[in-house]
């Protein structure tokens, strides 16, 4: 799919080159092939069309379109607001510190949640903080072994007491105050965004631990349906 987009941003651009002077009317054409391209790779409308009108209304500004080079000017344009519309500034990932800090993985069935509960662990561990990782999916065969696996090989305590996953989260707090633990990763049960049940065990979860993050994982190639569960979770 990135592949694919690249590929056409790319054709779009090297007809911008190929011209000296721009008009509208080329500017306007070149954003109607990456709004096609953009649909294609099933990027939001919404999403597209935002980002085509900031790229627009820079564009044709005065300063643009009578520059020596109009078009390399309107190709950094367009990589300025797609770098935007990806996330812009680095974001760091910060937790409290004086506290137990909470984080929460939530997301479907098969994403990676429990694997990048220990990727988590690692880098926290790795920055000098004690995390403990939670094995709170019950629902799945294995997924406790599977994180206990995880966690002896990244070198990060495992505990899972209880039958309610609700308790497994509430009893792992009481042990990593009793442990000097001062990261606590719960790992839950895969769940789809339209299962009423599953989505209320996972707020009881929440209301329990009081996460300072609930992180998703999120299959890649999910598509614009990754819109839709990440406001559901």
């Amino acid at each position: 799919m990135f592949d694919t987009l690249t590929d056409k941003l790319d054709g779009t651009f090297k007809k911008l080159r190929s011209r000296g002077k721009l008009h509208p009317k080329q500017v306007d054409n070149a954003l109607a092939d990456m709004r096609t391209a953009l649909l294609e790779a099933d990027v939001a409308v919404e999403v597209a069309d935002a980002f085509l009108g900031r790229v627009r209304g820079r564009a044709l500004s005065e300063e643009v379109m009578k520059s020596l080079t109009p078009a390399q000017q309107v190709v950094k344009i367009v990589r300025d607001e797609l770098q935007e519309t990806l996330g812009g500034e680095y974001q760091k990932f910060v937790l409290p510190s004086g506290r137990i800090a909470v984080v929460m993985m939530a997301g479907v069935q098969g994403s990676g949640k429990t694997t990048a509960c220990a990727k988590l662990a690692l880098r926290l561990k790795k920055d000098g903080r004690r995390p403990l990782l939670v094995a709170a999916d019950l629902e799945r065969p294995a997924a406790v072994q599977q994180l206990s696996t995880l966690g002896d090989e990244v070198g990060v305590p495992v505990v899972s007491e209880g039958r309610d996953p609700v308790k497994v989260a509430k009893n792992a707090l009481k042990e990593a105050e009793r442990r000097g633990n001062d990261v606590v990763i719960v790992d839950t049960a895969g769940r789809l965004h339209v299962d009423a049940e599953m989505m209320q065990q996972a707020r009881r979860i929440r209301d329990v631990v009081k996460p300072d993050h609930v992180l998703m994982a999120c299959d890649a190639m999910t598509g614009q349906d990754a819109v839709v569960q990440a406001r559901a979770f």
